[in-house]
C-alpha cells in the first residue's frame, strides 16, 4: 500500500494550480504534444497519454507506443484585502509533474493501454495579516494549501466496425492534502455551546453576542490522503482520410481523504470575546475593570470553562473532494498532408461536485473547545461545512500541428475556459483561475531521441471577492486574487514494431 502511494506521489510530486491548464483544480493535459496544440486531447489517436480522456481512441494506433512527459509548473499569485492593502505576492515555487502511458500491440479489433498521470491540484503559499489574529503587532500568518491527485490504470477498446470504436477504463484515483492552514471563520450558530454564554447574564451579554457575526480561528491541518475507483467511457470514429472524432464521459466521483491531523486555535477570538464581556459588565454595573474581569471569569468557570486550559485543540481529521462529471468531444481535421487542425469542447458539472467540502474533526483534546462547539466537554467531534458553491464550466480548445518531415513538427494552440469559482466563495487557498492561455510546441529528433517540447503562457486573471455576505469569511469581502503561469513540458514518444 505504501509503495504504490509513494509511486503516485512521485508522479504528481506537487499539485499546484496549473492555471489555464486546469479548470477548477482538474488538469487539462500533461503531454508536450497535446499542450503544444492547446491541450486538445480527444481525436488524437497518436498520443498515448490521452487514454483516459479518449479511451476509444487507442484503436487508432498502428503499432505499440510509449510516451513519457515531465513539466515544471511555474505559477505567480497575488492577494490583497482590507488588512493587506498593498498587493502581496505569493511565494514562487516550481512544481514538477510527470506522466507516462503505454499502448500495447493491437490484437485484431481489440486494443489496450495503461497509464498514470496527475489529474489535478491546487495550492497557495502566502504570508498575510489578519484583522483579528495578527494582533496589534501585525504578525504575518501562514496561508498555505497543497492538494494533488493522480490517476492510474488500464484502458481497453474494441473496434466495432471499420473506423468506429468504443472504449472504457477502470482506473484508480489517489489524492492527498499535504497542508491546509490559514484562518477560517464560522457562523456562531455552528458552536452549539456558545449559545449558553450570553445566558450567564442575558441583559448584559445578549446584545453583545448579537454583534458577533462570525467566529474566527486559526486552523492547521495536514497529511490527508485517499483512493477511489472510477470509469471512463468513450467512442471514436476515424475516416480513411484522417478526419477523426471522439467523445467521452467521466462520472462524478468523490474521494474520501482521511488520516489527517488538525490543530484549531481560538485564542485570539476567545480573548476578544472575554475583553468585550468585561467591558460590557463594567459599563452595565459601574464596576472597575478588575472587578468586572473577576466576575466574568467566575461566571465562565461556573459554566464549565477552565481558563487555564486555553482554547487550542488537536483533532484527527478527514474530508472529501469531488471530481465533476465531465463530457467532452473533439475533432481533428487534416487540412493537407502537412497541416492538421483540432478542436475540443469540455464541460464539467462543478455545481454537483464542489458544493460543500466537509472537514470532519474528531477526538478533540481540549475540553473548552469541546464545550464551546458541542455544549459537552467530552464530545470532541464536529464538522465544519466549508462552502465552495462552484458553478459549471465549459472549456474551448483549438490547436494545430504542422509537420515539416517525419520527425519534425511545429504546434500552436489556444484555450478559453470558464471560471467555476463565484465571488462569494473565492479565497486564498483556491487561487484565481486563469481563463485564457496560448501554447506553442515542437517535435525534433535530438541525437536519435524523439523530443517534444511545449510552452504554455496562462495570462493573468483576477477574481474579486463580493462586496458583502462572503460565505467563507469577512476577510475576503472586497479582496482580490490573481494568477498567471508559465508551463514548460518535455516529452518523448517511442513507436515500436509489433
Amino acid at each position: 500500500m505504501k509503495a504504490y502511494r509513494a509511486a503516485l506521489v512521485l508522479t504528481l510530486v506537487a499539485g499546484a494550480p496549473a492555471a489555464a491548464q486546469t479548470n477548477g483544480f482538474v488538469l487539462q493535459c500533461l503531454s508536450a504534444r497535446t499542450a503544444g496544440q492547446g491541450c486538445v486531447t480527444r481525436a488524437q489517436g497518436s498520443i498515448p497519454t490521452t487514454l483516459f480522456r479518449d479511451p476509444a481512441g487507442i484503436t487508432g494506433f498502428d503499432r505499440p507506443a510509449l510516451e513519457v512527459n515531465a513539466a515544471p509548473f511555474m505559477p505567480a499569485l497575488t492577494f490583497s484585502n482590507r488588512a493587506n492593502t498593498a498587493t502581496v505576492d505569493g511565494s514562487r515555487h516550481v512544481y514538477p509533474l510527470v506522466s507516462a502511458a503505454y499502448v500495447a500491440p493491437r490484437q485484431g479489433r481489440f486494443a489496450w493501454a495503461v497509464g498514470v498521470e496527475p489529474i489535478g491540484g491546487f495550492g497557495a503559499d502566502f504570508r498575510l495579516r489578519h484583522e483579528l489574529l495578527s494582533g496589534p503587532e501585525g504578525t504575518l500568518l501562514d496561508y498555505e494549501s497543497f492538494f494533488a491527485a493522480a490517476k492510474f490504470g488500464p484502458v481497453v477498446a474494441w473496434e466495432l466496425s471499420h473506423g468506429f470504436s468504443v472504449g472504457a477504463s477502470l482506473s484508480g484515483t489517489y489524492a492527498q492534502i499535504r497542508d491546509f492552514r490559514m484562518p477560517f471563520s464560522m457562523a456562531p450558530a455552528v458552536a452549539q455551546g456558545l449559545a449558553g454564554i450570553p445566558q450567564l447574564d442575558p441583559a448584559v451579554y445578549g446584545p453583545l453576542f448579537q454583534q458577533f457575526t462570525e467566529m474566527t480561528a486559526y486552523g492547521d491541518s495536514k497529511s490527508y490522503d485517499g483512493l477511489t475507483w472510477t470509469a471512463d467511457l468513450g467512442i471514436a470514429w476515424r475516416s480513411p482520410t484522417g478526419l477523426a472524432f471522439s467523445a467521452s464521459w467521466s462520472p462524478r466521483r468523490k474521494i474520501g481523504l482521511d488520516g489527517g491531523t488538525a490543530t484549531i486555535d481560538m485564542t485570539a477570538q476567545f480573548g476578544q470575546m472575554l475583553e468585550a464581556m468585561v467591558q460590557s459588565r463594567a459599563l452595565a454595573y459601574g464596576e472597575s475593570t478588575g472587578q468586572a474581569q473577576a466576575a466574568v471569569m467566575q461566571q465562565l468557570g461556573a459554566a464549565g470553562l477552565d481558563l487555564q486550559a486555553g482554547v487550542l485543540g488537536h483533532y484527527a481529521a478527514a474530508t472529501e473532494l469531488a471530481f465533476p462529471m465531465t463530457i467532452g468531444a473533439g475533432v481533428a481535421v487534416p487540412v493537407s498532408e502537412k497541416l492538421r487542425l483540432a478542436g475540443e469542447l469540455e464541460w464539467r458539472e462543478w455545481s454537483e461536485a464542489e458544493d460543500i467540502m466537509p472537514f470532519r474533526l474528531t477526538k478533540g483534546d481540549n475540553a473548552n473547545l469541546n464545550l464551546m462547539m458541542n455544549a459537552d466537554p467530552r464530545n470532541g467531534d464536529f464538522t465544519y461545512p466549508f462552502p465552495l458553491l462552484w458553478q459549471d464550466a465549459l472549456t474551448v480548445k483549438v490547436g494545430g500541428t504542422y509537420s515539416l518531415n517525419e520527425t519534425t513538427a511545429l504546434r500552436a494552440g489556444y484555450m478559453q475556459g470558464g471560471n467555476p469559482v463565484p465571488d462569494n466563495t473565492v479565497f486564498v487557498a483556491f487561487p484565481a483561475i486563469s481563463t485564457r492561455a496560448l501554447s506553442l510546441g515542437f517535435s525534433v529528433n535530438a541525437a536519435g531521441l524523439p523530443l517534444d517540447v511545449s510552452y504554455v503562457r496562462a495570462f493573468e486573471h483576477r477574481l474579486d471577492g463580493c462586496t458583502n455576505g462572503h460565505r467563507i469569511g469577512s476577510e475576503y469581502v472586497n479582496s482580490s486574487t490573481t494568477m498567471s503561469q508559465d508551463v514548460l513540458t518535455f516529452g518523448m514518444l517511442w513507436r515500436f514494431q509489433d
